[in-house]
């Protein structure tokens, strides 16, 4: 086993997943990538913003939009960041992805992608379905991945 696929998105449940990934990289002294995949999307300004809005130049409201994904995409960078500094400190120099989309989706497609031995992922994530459930991206990943997957609780 020389590649490990770790699904993070900042919460408690996910920090456990990757110190579980931390040790067994250690030991068997195997590559790590770190996925995030975020479901966020820019959109049109809204409410009081419409009437406004409908003044814009098509050219302004993409630049808005764009801003908007921006700051989408620092904020998860953050999460992913954060994760990464955690794997560092253990002496090991994950790889970072930051992908938008269906998170079991991505991670399952990822996986399979770019040949990875193991997917590891935490029993429930941070979303508030998620807290009631058993993760349901974390269900999804185990039935529909082609590779191994641990789920850590």
């Amino acid at each position: 086993m020389k590649k490990i696929l770790v699904a993070v998105d900042g919460s408690q449940s996910a920090q456990k997943a990757a110190k579980k990934a931390a040790e067994l990289a250690e030991s068997l002294e195997a590559e790590v990538t770190l996925i995030h995949v975020y479901t966020e999307t820019a959109q049109v300004p809204v409410n009081q913003f419409n009437e406004v809005a409908s003044y814009l130049s098509a050219e302004t409201l993409e630049n808005v939009m764009q801003q908007q994904e921006d700051t989408i995409k620092a904020k998860r960078q953050e999460i992913l960041d954060q994760d990464a500094e955690f794997f560092k400190r253990k002496g090991i120099e994950p790889e970072k992805i930051l992908v938008h989309g269906d998170p079991a989706d991505e991670v399952c497609d990822y996986a399979e992608e770019n040949d990875f031995d193991l997917i590891i992922v935490a029993d429930k994530g941070h979303g508030k379905v998620e807290r009631f459930l058993l993760g349901s991206i974390s269900d999804k990943i185990v039935r529909h991945s082609k590779k191994t997957v641990m789920v850590v609780k």
